[in-house]
């Protein structure tokens, strides 16, 4: 997604640098693509965005602000050092520059062009041809609004590369929202996802033990019986960072408590933030059904609590 969405705005890059070499008058929406594209202040890019977002742009805390910012300022997530695109002396193409993920087979030359420009009203659609040796250009499709003054940016289409982008969705903002609690509860599922199909091997393989009481033994190799060579090599279940019935990690602390011994035990591992609300929004629990469940309240989770996934969203309370 950030690869696609990084050739996109480089791809409109491209056209404004060619814009403004024809001397794209103001007030025009090839003229707000030149501004989004070149802007070295995020508060140049903004005036472009559309006005449904804006008041969600300003309820990002400063972190989560400064990555949607950033993610913007196409300079500051150029992948490597690029030459800039010019203009071909001999007039064979708008643009051509650098191809920016050339591999050693690959075309090292992008040629662009602007091939459609419409505005009806409030509303403008353009279109760009980019493409170097190869027969079939990549088309990438911009569409704008005219709101409050200002022509802004609604949707862009990268064409080939499967990326399409809503700026007037709300979710365009939501998704840097809470971005550091969102990465720690993701590993958090993941952790418990992990231990609990470890437990689940283990007891295969170990029936005599079934589902241990001490996770510590999950990190020991795994060997059969001297009469068994199946797998004489095989590996641990777990690390043993992994393998301790408490820890923290990722701004969680998880806990293993076996319920009930044998190759059919029951067992439970919750996962609960470190620091509630702050390195995560949710406590988790797994057990031998493999399901999560999760709750909003600065508590254990249990299995009475929903599964997660469940809901499209668990509601949040506020403090």
């Amino acid at each position: 997604m950030k690869y696609s969405l990084w050739v996109a705005v480089l791809l409109l890059t491209w056209s404004a640098r060619w814009l403004r070499a024809q001397a794209a008058p103001e007030g025009t929406p090839e003229r707000a693509i030149q501004d989004l594209v070149l802007a070295s202040k995020p508060e140049e890019i903004e005036k472009h965005l559309p006005v449904l977002i804006l008041d969600d742009i300003k309820t990002l805390d400063a972190e989560d602000r400064r990555a949607f910012e950033v993610s913007l300022l196409w300079r500051q997530s150029m992948p490597g050092e690029q030459s800039g695109p010019a203009i071909p002396e001999d007039g064979h193409a708008f643009l051509v520059a650098q191809n920016p993920v050339a591999q050693n087979n690959d075309a090292q030359q992008l040629e662009v062009q602007l091939t459609d420009s419409v505005a009806t009203g409030a509303d403008a659609v353009l279109r760009f041809a980019v493409g170097g040796p190869s027969p079939v250009p990549l088309e990438v499709m911009v569409w704008m609004r005219f709101e409050e003054g200002e022509w802004r940016i609604r949707e862009l289409d990268t064409g080939r590369f499967g990326r399409r982008i809503r700026f007037d969705d709300l979710e365009f903002v939501e998704r840097f929202r809470n971005r550091e609690q969102k990465a720690n509860e993701a590993s958090a599922t993941s952790t418990l996802y992990t231990l609990h199909y470890a437990l689940q091997r283990y007891a295969e393989t170990r029936p005599d033990v079934g589902i241990p009481d001490n996770l510590a033994l999950l990190a020991e190799r795994a060997t059969n019986d001297e009469n068994s060579s199946d797998e004489p090599d095989s590996v641990a279940f777990l690390s043993t960072e992994m393998a301790r019935n408490d820890g923290e990690s990722g701004g969680y602390r998880f806990h293993y408590q076996l319920l009930s011994g044998g190759p059919q035990g029951a067992y439970q591992i919750t996962a609960r933030p470190v620091d509630f609300a702050r390195s995560g929004r949710f406590s988790y629990l797994i057990n031998e059904s493999g399901e999560v469940r999760q709750t909003a309240e600065n508590r254990d989770a249990t299995s009475d609590d929903p599964v997660l996934g469940a809901n499209e969203r668990v509601s949040v309370p506020v403090e």
